[in-house]
């Protein structure tokens, strides 16, 4: 899964850190779907419902407000 860095607004830090958030690689998933015959479809549709929202690297807590969105890094 791609790990996406962006910036936020940490209540719990108050200040603006740096959060990181996961999110599937849509065309691999496509790919191998493909490949399958369908067969990764349930594969790729639970690891699309497990993405989670950014969390922040210095404490940990979920964020509500986004102010600058990053770069992509693959994991």
């Amino acid at each position: 899964m791609a790990t996406q860095q962006s910036v936020y607004y940490c209540e719990q830090c108050q200040q603006t850190t740096v959060h990181l958030e996961t999110k599937p690689n849509h065309l691999l998933h496509l790919l191998l779907s493909v490949v399958t015959g369908g067969a990764w479809i349930p594969v790729w549709l639970f690891l699309s419902m497990d993405t989670s929202k950014p969390r922040c690297t210095v404490c940990g807590r979920k964020a509500r407000y986004r102010l600058f969105r990053g770069y992509r890094r693959e994991a």
